[in-house]
């Protein structure tokens, strides 16, 4: 607890490897903000080393993913096997963590929420080896558990299914909360946005999302619906930050398609979307089913997003699209189907504030014991 304003520290640790971690980590911050006893630090181990590192790894992680994708996901196999990759997580972990103890010391949380695995991995080291007595959850943003997420020192994990409780260590406390979503979602108000686009009742929108590098063939798409004459259906393209793309789908100069950039609105235009086609990112997956929307996956990228949409499907009925004219076909199957009101889920949305209330636990019992020793 930081004795000068006599509040407990949670720091909130995320990797900007994809945006999903970092808006979990938001959501989650969004909760923590509001209660008087906490402050909350959201922290980027990418901080914990020179910046121009960090500029480097990402940019060839983008690369890799966009034209060497059998790559990432021989690392993704690989770093997922029983043994192979371990000596590696530990020496990345270890590393970071003497980077990163400085950067910790002086944050000297009460208890620290990892939204990667990477970050998680850290923590534990540094509780192990610096004796510390802090709260370590880790809050797994996919809809599958890669093996670099099993580390020592995780007190909670925080997963967003309990059928994947087994793929986690017995002795280890974990709940099946869901993925923790922004509080905009729970409050988003479709009904509106669609008046003010001038889209009716019934009329289908379709949502097109890239997400934040607008990764989605998103033109080619447009014209497969187009081509389809689905008289009732409107289409909405959200491109992220890729202004090419946007500028590419403003020529369009269609009358049923409306085109975002990089929108705060998301929630509210995915709250007045029927239909979402977009990749299986575990942040966007977790969103589109606290909003009970029809989901469709574009050609899942390797690794987690494969494993988002096997289980996606699996489980909720999610459709994996292999081609655009598989896009096509099954919008027009949704938009055939008997007019349904889609249904929020009103557990997924609170994820967040139960993973919060679970943490504050665990910090006032630990300090309760505190006191008795």
């Amino acid at each position: 607890m930081n004795a000068a304003n006599k509040k407990y520290t949670v720091l909130l640790l995320s990797a900007p490897i994809g945006s999903g971690h970092k808006l979990a980590a938001e959501a989650l911050e969004q909760v923590f903000a509001e209660n008087e006893a906490v402050h909350v630090v959201h922290g980027n181990v990418f901080d914990f080393f020179p910046q121009f590192l960090g500029t480097w790894f990402l940019k060839i992680y983008l690369q890799i993913l966009q034209h060497f994708p059998w790559m990432y996901k021989y690392m993704y196999k690989w770093g997922n096997q029983e043994k192979g990759s371990l000596w590696m997580k530990n020496l990345i972990n270890g590393i970071l963590a003497r980077l990163g103890s400085r950067y910790l010391e002086k944050i000297a949380p009460d208890a620290v929420i990892a939204t990667h695995a990477t970050p998680a991995g850290i923590i534990g080291i540094y509780k192990k080896n610096l004796g510390k007595d802090l709260f370590l959850g880790a809050v797994i943003t996919d809809f599958t558990i890669h093996k670099w997420w099993i580390c020592p020192g995780v007190d909670t994990y925080f997963i967003a299914d309990a059928k994947l409780a087994d793929r986690l260590p017995a002795q280890v406390e974990n709940h099946a909360y869901g993925i923790p979503v922004r509080k905009s979602f729970a409050v988003a108000d479709g009904v509106s946005l669609r008046k003010w686009l001038g889209i009716s009742g019934e009329e289908k929108i379709c949502l097109l999302l890239g997400g934040g590098e607008g990764l989605l063939p998103m033109t080619d798409i447009v014209v497969a619906l187009q081509q389809a004459k689905l008289s009732h259906l409107r289409i909405i393209a959200v491109t992220g930050h890729n202004k090419q793309l946007f500028a590419k789908l403003q020529q369009c100069h269609d009358s049923k398609l409306t085109v975002y950039g990089f929108t705060e609105y998301l929630p509210e235009i995915m709250a007045a979307a029927d239909i979402v086609v977009s990749k299986a990112g575990g942040l966007t997956s977790a969103e589109v089913l606290s909003l009970g929307k029809k989901f469709i996956v574009y050609r899942p990228l390797p690794g987690q997003e494969e494993g988002n949409a096997a289980f996606l499907h699996r489980h909720y009925g999610t459709v994996i699209a292999k081609s655009i004219a598989d896009v096509a076909a099954h919008v027009k199957a949704f938009c055939l189907e008997k007019a349904q009101q889609p249904q929020a889920d009103g557990e997924r949305l609170q994820a967040a504030e139960k993973i919060c209330a679970c943490v504050m636990s665990h910090i006032s019992k630990n300090e309760s014991l505190d006191r008795t020793e």
